[in-house]
């Protein structure tokens, strides 16, 4: 038995010392930003927008592609600089797949380089009980290796950390880090237009799938599962609270939906100010680019209606 355990150890000590020296390794957040190459939303260019551009934010959207193709911040700053005295900057920083706790890391690396007063996150029908797949790439290892919740891919997410940690740490010894830098980095605004309109036939085909995709109140299972996302909304809100940043909650379902809040609407209520937009704009066809996402007609509606709303926690 004793030489079984004297095995397993310097069996294990090797990965126990490694997994310490990449805890504590040098980690470059432009490097976890553009790992992925994020093929619907500019993920690079967040980081940039953050950490290399000095322009200010003061209204920050945050949320999944329903929010990178429904937000069009160079429009909605406009519109709300024409109706008030001073100019505020918008910028949509969504970081496309669902995943609530991506947004940590993301307000986290916010309010470090920025000083934003309205932060607007995106919720949908229904929260996803499941991990970004890019968290552990942007989050840091106390919020990887300490969650706000367990959750089933917690010990996938682990290993992907150190997993990302090693491969960087490999090239910046060998000196071969290679950079994503997107070629809109130096822009303020990230919104790219989609300026057609998808097909009538697979849109109704996407409402029709819609009708019955979400019980108006989940089951005992869902609500425990419900506690992984909602404990990440509650520690984004301890941390817009503390640096007294408004928390607005922006609704926006995919075509079709049947609902007209989102199921968890009081738990929003409780964290902060939820924002309903007129359902004209989700139930026009000639607003959509496919059942997910809004093209630039549906954006521009949404800008009109999100500059006139923001004038209401002013």
């Amino acid at each position: 038995m004793k030489q079984f355990l004297t095995h397993s150890l310097f069996f294990i000590l090797p990965f126990l010392i490694g997994s310490i020296y990449l805890y504590y390794s040098p980690y470059s957040k432009e490097y976890g930003y553009g790992y992925r190459n994020n093929v619907d939303c500019n993920t690079s260019w967040v980081y940039y927008r953050l950490f290399q551009n000095n322009t200010p934010i003061d209204i920050a959207f945050m949320g999944t592609s329903h929010t990178g193709c429904g937000i069009n911040d160079s429009l909605v700053e406009n519109l709300i600089s024409e109706q008030t005295p001073e100019k505020k900057v918008v910028a949509n920083l969504a970081y496309c797949t669902i995943g609530r706790n991506i947004q940590l890391p993301l307000v986290k690396d916010l309010l470090t380089t920025k000083s934003p007063q309205v932060i607007v996150i995106e919720v949908r029908e229904q929260e996803s009980v499941s991990s970004h797949q890019d968290f552990p790439y942007i989050a840091d290892m106390n919020d990887i290796l300490q969650p706000e919740a367990i959750y089933p891919s917690l010990i996938k997410d682990i290993y992907s950390a150190f997993f990302i940690r090693f491969n960087y740490t490999r090239k910046r010894l060998t000196k071969t880090v290679n950079k994503s830098i997107s070629t809109n980095h130096k822009n303020n605004h990230s919104y790219f237009p989609f300026k057609f309109t998808a097909n009538k036939e697979l849109l109704d085909q996407h409402k029709i799938n819609q009708a019955n995709r979400y019980q108006s109140t989940p089951n005992y299972l869902k609500s425990i599962q419900l506690e992984y996302p909602k404990r990440y909304l509650k520690k984004i809100t301890q941390l817009a609270n503390a640096k007294k940043i408004k928390l607005v909650f922006l609704y926006l379902p995919s075509y079709g939906a049947t609902l007209k809040k989102p199921l968890s609407y009081s738990f929003y209520q409780s964290l902060g100010e939820v924002w309903i937009p007129p359902s004209s704009i989700f139930n026009n066809p000639e607003n959509w680019v496919d059942g997910e996402h809004l093209n630039y007609n549906g954006s521009t509606k949404l800008a009109a209606w999100l500059s006139k709303e923001y004038q209401s926690i002013q």
